[in-house]
């Protein structure tokens, strides 16, 4: 069996939580994560993939 590839080896990094309660802040952290969640998608999919 192959090895995986070294991008499959690290996780996405969690954004951190927000610092505050304000909408902007929040709706920032709502972006970050967002993108986060879609980098572990696509990661998870590499992996089935492989």
């Amino acid at each position: 069996m192959p090895t995986p590839p070294a991008a499959l080896m690290v996780a996405p990094v969690r954004p951190n939580p927000p610092k505050d309660g304000k909408t902007a802040t929040l709706l920032e952290h709502a972006a970050e994560f967002g993108g986060y969640v879609a980098e572990l998608e696509n990661q998870n999919q590499a992996w089935r993939d492989w």
